[in-house]
């Protein structure tokens, strides 16, 4: 298959540029993806990847979700995006929903000014060539790994999605399997960690990379993930983000698909990882701009 890629600045239109300038020397965010179960490179072979000065690596538009996973395989590749346009029913969907001022379950016992709540489930691909309808799903409300009667993949799935309405699940659900597939294709990993998040305030503003493998979001509502190219980086010996000109960096829309290699894909990356941050949308209490997002990463097989 050829990955039909291009320089997100060139070829593909961009996304609107964030103009709030360079930004100061700032601590690495240990809040995103540092307790990921990621210790593992990528299984595909990626040893044979030409090295290439991590100043070349860029963010780069692909024409489907999967030429966005394999475009991750190549060296100059820090972060792969598919630009489209969600459906004006899905956008209106989603929208409703969140107008709605939904209260999920299983969050009652969290503080209340914490900004993201979550619904999370593991899915695992058992063997090699096996496809998304016969992998297992875990997690909360669900059973155990090892049970006879382990949920499958899209049960799993409908479990996170359960709190959408239906329109909006169908979308998730969609996007969820794509990622899934795409990324067991060309990455070769078993284990990848579904996570729906309502993010009601302001989170990682700092420019970080994420101490995972690789990690993808969708954004449905609200403002998109800010994500660099790595010339406009300033980074620490150990790779963390110290800092990144955000005028060189881009801001996806709502229903673009995001790629990012983390700081533990160890090879093509250069232990680095896609420095990237949440968009500014205000304190809990105030925010009104709450942001609905789909992540799927790659999670240590155990």
């Amino acid at each position: 298959m050829r990955c039909d890629v291009t320089l997100i600045l060139s070829a593909c239109p961009p996304p609107p540029l964030c103009r709030l300038g360079a930004l100061p020397i700032m601590e690495p965010c240990h809040g995103c993806g540092a307790d990921e179960r990621t210790q593992k490179r990528a299984k595909t072979d990626l040893q044979h990847t030409t090295r290439v000065p991590r100043g070349a690596q860029r963010v780069v538009c692909c024409s489907s979700v999967c030429n966005a996973a394999k475009a991750l395989l190549s060296a100059d590749c820090l972060a792969a995006v598919m630009k489209r346009r969600l459906t004006d029913r899905v956008v209106d969907a989603f929208r409703s929903y969140l107008a709605s001022r939904p209260s999920w379950p299983d969050t009652d016992g969290l503080h209340p000014m914490e900004a993201t709540h979550d619904r999370i489930a593991v899915i695992e691909f058992a063997h090699e060539g096996q496809t998304l309808e016969a992998a297992i799903g875990y997690g909360r409300n669900l059973p155990p790994r090892h049970s006879p009667q382990a949920a499958s993949a899209s049960a799993a799935i409908a479990q996170v999605l359960r709190v959408l309405p239906e329109a909006c699940a169908a979308a998730v659900a969609s996007d969820a399997s794509e990622l899934l597939e795409a990324l067991r294709q060309h990455t070769g990993w078993r284990q990848y960690i579904v996570r729906l998040e309502l993010v009601r305030g302001d989170t990682c503003q700092r420019w970080h990379r994420d101490l995972n493998v690789c990690r993808t979001i969708v954004t449905y509502t609200g403002p998109g993930t800010h994500v660099a190219h790595e010339d406009g980086v300033t980074r620490a010996d150990d790779g963390s983000v110290d800092a990144a000109d955000a005028e060189r960096a881009v801001q996806l829309a709502p229903g673009d698909v995001l790629l990012m290699k983390g700081g533990l894909w160890e090879q093509g990356s250069h232990g680095g990882g896609a420095a990237h941050r949440a968009p500014a949308i205000g304190p809990v209490p105030t925010c009104t701009a709450h942001r609905l997002m789909l992540k799927v990463d790659v999670s240590e097989d155990f």
